[in-house]
């Protein structure tokens, strides 16, 4: 499988750039629109005054500046994931991947690789399966469920409890077993829609194990 043409911290800040382009792009266009509404204006009207003038100016410019700074780019959370149309899913979630990236161990965010890698290989997938389908279905509950629940509970797990065993793995231990079975489920989900089969992927039913799921509840305080 091949790996993301983007090093690990980067997509966030390749998205925060295109996006700042665009609002710049969308911004000038807009700031050029307003004297050119008004020089069309003034051919009806014999003609604009001085005011008139600074007033086109000014509106140039709080346009351009608010076009261009907002709306800011932030890292989706676990409930926009779960409210991303699923063509757009994977793209979200590695987002939301590389904003929790700095929250996990160093085996932790080496796994996210592997998970990052299979979610560029979905996306175009995804790309050609009605959401409708139960197979859909298989798919949103493993990214925008399995996915966050596992990440979320070890990361609200206290830092000093991490690394002490429980029921005989220590949490990070689980952490690592849950993302490499995401990760195959990945692969595997991959192949059977790419194969075209959508059934066995719908009524396959594989879930993460519930101690992984349910870490966090089990080491807090």
């Amino acid at each position: 499988m091949s790996e993301s043409p983007f090093p690990p911290g980067m997509r966030m800040l390749r998205l925060r750039l295109g996006n700042a382009v665009r609002r710049l792009v969308r911004a000038a266009l807009v700031s050029l629109a307003i004297p050119l509404v008004a020089l069309f204006i003034s051919l009806f009207t014999g003609g604009l005054g001085d005011r008139w003038l600074v007033i086109i100016f000014l509106l140039m410019v709080v346009s351009f500046w608010t076009l261009a700074i907002f709306p800011r780019t932030r890292a989706p959370d676990s409930a926009d994931l779960r409210n991303t149309p699923l063509r757009q899913l994977p793209a979200r979630t590695l987002l939301w991947l590389e904003a929790n990236r700095p929250l996990l161990p160093p085996p932790g965010r080496a796994m996210l690789g592997r998970i990052e890698s299979g979610l560029n290989q979905l996306s175009p997938q995804l790309a050609t399966l009605d959401d409708r389908h139960p197979a859909a279905q298989e798919v949103r509950k493993l990214i925008d469920e399995h996915l966050p629940a596992l990440v979320e509970s070890y990361t609200r797990i206290p830092a000093r409890l991490r690394n002490q065993p429980h029921a005989g793995a220590t949490p990070e231990t689980q952490l690592v077993d849950g993302l490499t079975i995401i990760a195959r489920e990945i692969d595997m989900m991959t192949g059977e829609i790419a194969r075209g089969e959508l059934d066995a992927l719908a009524t396959r039913g594989r879930y993460l194990e519930t101690r992984y799921i349910d870490t966090g509840q089990n080491n807090k305080d």
